[in-house]
């Protein structure tokens, strides 16, 4: 029979898991540690394909969709300020968000570098409102009309008829280096360390979702060639080929057995 201390053990584990992941929809609210970063990671990819910009209003966030839109209050001060999600992290178990510079700076949390904050949700998975990034306020103040995000009217485009496969598009195609969405890529020092391939599109975009959650956020998709047929290699970096060769343990580590240094195209 289990011993009361493993009771506790598991129901404590089962707490944070509830506090942590529990956050699914608009007007949850979570409270937690914030970090933020800044100044070694500007310029890198974050896990949506952008540039991550430190004077932007940005975070990351373990599981929460990309886009989705905080309202992101420091405890300790009563400060808040509105951002989005395009990363993933924070990796210590104990945070719950990691703010950009700018983010932190609003809230006032930049002297202490961690603060205790409360994160509700305001628009995700295309339900609630968006709220400009960077807008803020203190204790009492609330979001104001003049600050919801006006969402641009697209035109609608006359259907036709393809027999084109459904990712047989202008991404993704063969010989190239995409991102898991689709962005073309503008490689720079050419290697990469490869996890996988897959000859469905759909697979390797999957997989490139699953190496993010797993901490490889810079995830590339390589469509080729092999055996006359398309190929989607999944390859995470940008490194010259010493420093692919470096990153293989780190791959593997991650559970990625096979791994091993592949050009890009």
């Amino acid at each position: 029979m289990m011993n009361l201390k493993k009771i506790i053990l598991l129901l404590s584990c089962l707490v944070t898991i509830t506090t942590l992941h529990g956050q699914t929809k608009v007007g949850d609210k979570k409270r937690g540690q914030s970090s933020y970063y800044a100044n070694k990671f500007h310029g890198r990819k974050t896990a949506n394909g952008e540039r991550f910009n430190m004077y932007a209003y940005t975070c990351a966030h373990r599981e929460l969709p990309f886009d989705t839109y905080l309202k992101v209050t420091n405890l300790k001060n009563g400060k808040w300020i509105v951002v989005r999600v395009n990363d993933r992290g924070p990796f210590k178990s104990n945070r719950i968000l990691d703010l950009s510079k700018a983010a932190a700076s609003k809230i006032g949390m930049i002297e202490d570098g961690i603060a205790k904050v409360e994160i509700e949700i305001l628009a995700t998975n295309g339900q609630g409102t968006k709220v400009k990034e960077g807008t803020s306020g203190s204790a009492g103040q609330s979001i104001s009309s003049k600050d919801i995000k006006k969402d641009k009217k697209k035109k609608e485009k006359p259907v036709t008829v393809s027999n084109t496969p459904k990712h047989s598009t202008k991404s993704f195609k063969a010989p190239g280096t995409y991102s898991i969405w689709g962005t073309s890529k503008n490689i720079k020092k050419g290697y990469g360390v490869q996890l996988a391939s897959y000859s469905s599109l759909s697979k390797a975009k999957e997989a490139g979702k699953i190496a993010n959650k797993k901490g490889l956020t810079e995830i590339y998709i390589q469509s080729g060639y092999h055996k006359s047929k398309v190929i989607y290699r999944l390859l995470y970096g940008d490194f010259s080929q010493k420093e692919a060769k470096n990153s293989i343990k780190k791959v593997k580590s991650k559970g990625y057995k096979g791994a091993f240094v592949k050009k890009h195209l």
